[in-house]
């Protein structure tokens, strides 16, 4: 019972995509159908009530529940965290997290880094933010809860900002252009042109810590479109208009509930960057190395304590 109020839980972020979409296409349906119906137009105003309302406070039984859901997370999957050298994070610093792989979905951003996570470092708690794509801050249901959870936009002005005012910031370098190259039995890291994170980290001399999820891949099963059906190049094209790839996710019973699979998160030793706001393009190429290595070095040394020994980890 425990476990499936968990899984419950932590389904809402998954499923609140789903649910969001659905709702819109109702509308457009009801809008096609009933047009000069009230409640058609009511529907469409709470919709878009949802879409562009002011995001602020969270509420506090928002918190509650995001409380719960975090700590949910702790037992069900379960989640482990190891951290390098714990003495070197400190509270009052800003930091840009790289967190790797993707997977289908990145879920131990909200199972480690949300808002209320216990499993978070001590020196990060209630300091420290997750970039989420843009896109899904215009879905209705999804850009609340999201928000609440301590998620923002992935773009330069809110990484910016977060950063000036001394907040951490958790990011998937690689992006969701992994998910159109992942495979089932590997990990897959796009870094090798991933420079704008490393840029942006050395104009506000924020440290950056390298972090790998093991088994983050099993927690949902997904489906790429692709040949014969259509051509590698096409859904590459889509991915980048629509800003996401288009994956059928699927979790326990084909459903919006994680998979109930270990997960080990590995924070690495802070690499040091020079504070410079204009900093050569040279510069920027020697600390994205520097973190190249350190999460090779992270995957190797822990994936068989994680319980992956065979796993290999292929960076492009």
């Amino acid at each position: 019972m425990k476990d499936a109020v968990a899984a419950a839980a932590l389904g809402c972020f998954v499923g609140a995509i789903l649910l969001s979409t659905v709702l819109q296409l109702l509308a457009g349906a009801a809008v096609f159908l009933f047009p000069a119906s009230i409640w058609t137009w009511m529907y469409v105003a709470f919709l878009a009530y949802l879409a562009f309302s002011p995001l602020g406070s969270t509420p506090t039984w928002a918190q509650a529940f995001i409380r719960f859901s975090c700590a949910a997370s702790k037992d069900y999957f379960p989640t482990k965290v190891i951290v390098e050298d714990e003495s070197t994070l400190q509270r009052d610093k800003a930091y840009v997290i790289g967190l790797e792989p993707h997977s289908s979905l990145p879920v131990a951003v909200p199972a480690v880094f949300g808002s209320e996570s216990p499993l978070l470092p001590a020196a990060l708690r209630g300091n420290c933010h997750g970039l989420a794509s843009s896109v899904c801050f215009q879905f209705p249901l999804v850009r609340h809860l999201w928000w609440w959870l301590g998620l923002r936009p992935i773009d330069r002005h809110s990484m910016a900002a977060l950063l000036r005012h001394g907040k951490s910031v958790v990011l998937v370098p690689g992006g969701v252009q992994e998910c159109l190259y992942m495979q089932p039995g590997s990990e897959l890291a796009f870094l090798r042109n991933r420079k704008g994170f490393v840029r942006m980290a050395m104009r506000h001399g924020a440290p950056i810590i390298p972090v790998f999820a093991f088994g983050q891949s099993n927690t949902f099963q997904w489906y790429r479109p692709g040949p014969p059906w259509v051509s590698e190049a096409f859904v590459a094209k889509l991915s980048r208009r629509i800003g996401m790839v288009p994956l059928l996710i699927m979790g326990r019973w084909g459903t919006p509930l994680p998979i109930q699979t270990p997960m080990t998160v590995v924070f690495g030793k802070p690499i040091p960057v020079p504070h410079t706001e204009t900093p050569s393009d040279e510069l920027v190429q020697e600390h994205l190395d520097k973190f190249i290595t350190a999460m090779e070095t992270l995957f190797h040394k822990y994936k068989a304590q994680a319980g992956f020994p065979d796993m290999q980890l292929f960076i492009r």
